[in-house]
């Protein structure tokens, strides 16, 4: 049976009234380095797992054929921005269906930031972008910190600089609270 038919068409009785209702977007994501393609379809299927896992109801899909960095002027960005229906989020399988340049998903989450729209990824990923959007709409996560390096001597914070460079940051924040 396909998942995506399945949720889009649950009778009003098996929808529970505190469920969160996403929309979901998916875009064939290019690799780079392989040429190889993550599908749509593949996409689809896994969100509509992670839904039904997550008693998230599925109100519309929206997708493009082909990544492209222009995110906001994709054909199916535009029919999901238009889209006049009742949602908490955007739900996507991987946020590389939009891109993997935080430059360019800062200028479609202001949008959903202006919206009142949240954002959630099917599958976790742990490349920085995908962390640092996971970070920034999930409150129950540390905020991302960029910039900041602590240095210690013994158990004792020296003082903390901005760095010459990026450097990842490490949780200090739970290892001196312990």
């Amino acid at each position: 049976m396909d998942m995506k038919k399945m949720l889009l068409n649950k009778s009003a009785s098996e929808r529970r009234p505190d469920m969160k209702k996403a929309i979901v977007y998916t875009s064939d994501i290019v690799l780079g380095r392989t040429g190889e393609v993550i599908k749509r379809n593949y996409q689809k299927e896994l969100v509509a797992r992670y839904a039904e896992e997550k008693q998230i109801e599925i109100v519309a899909w929206f997708e493009d054929d082909m990544y492209n960095e222009n995110v906001m002027e994709r054909p199916g960005v535009k029919a999901m921005m238009d889209y006049k229906g009742e949602y908490d989020f955007v739900l996507v399988e991987r946020v590389w269906a939009f891109s993997r340049s935080m430059t360019t998903l800062e200028t479609f989450f202001k949008e959903l930031d202006r919206r009142g729209v949240n954002f959630d990824c099917a599958t976790v990923m742990w490349d920085c972008v995908s962390q640092k959007c996971r970070r920034r709409f999930n409150p129950a996560l540390p905020a991302v910190r960029t910039g900041i390096m602590a240095e210690r001597d013994g158990s004792t914070l020296l003082n903390v600089r901005k760095p010459a460079k990026v450097n990842f940051v490490p949780m200090l924040e739970n290892k001196a609270a312990k």
